[in-house]
């Protein structure tokens, strides 16, 4: 590995205006997990596929932040993946704007992408 290269990191965000559970939080960031891992490995060519396999093998670390519904929403009009539920679940309504997720890119770039939100605690 070569130390000057960028710490890699994937990074979600939370629509913290949701009322979700830990258990729902943590299924709706799987879901957007599972959907950038298969585009990485299906649809994904060259650098970004090297940035993922690169990102598997150096501890697959992740970032969750807290946001508005605005937040994903504009997140996800700027090429984030967005997570919507199809049914309701868990009191949340169908349709909602769950989390927002960035596939794997080095964590200063990800961090500016996600300006002024602040980690889910």
């Amino acid at each position: 590995m070569n130390p000057n290269a960028p710490e890699l990191v994937q990074c979600f965000v939370v629509n913290g205006d949701l009322p979700m559970t830990a258990g729902t939080i943590a299924v709706q960031v799987a879901h957007a997990a599972t959907t950038l891992a298969l585009q990485s490995l299906l649809n994904d060519a060259g650098e970004g596929r090297d940035r993922f396999h690169e990102w598997l093998q150096t501890g697959q670390k992740k970032i969750v932040l807290k946001g508005s519904e605005a937040d994903v929403v504009r997140l996800a009009h700027t090429g984030w993946l967005a997570v919507r539920t199809a049914a309701e679940q868990a009191g949340v309504p169908a349709g909602s704007w769950t989390v927002a997720a960035l596939a794997p890119m080095d964590k200063r770039d990800a961090l500016d992408r996600a300006a002024g939100l602040e980690e889910l605690g």
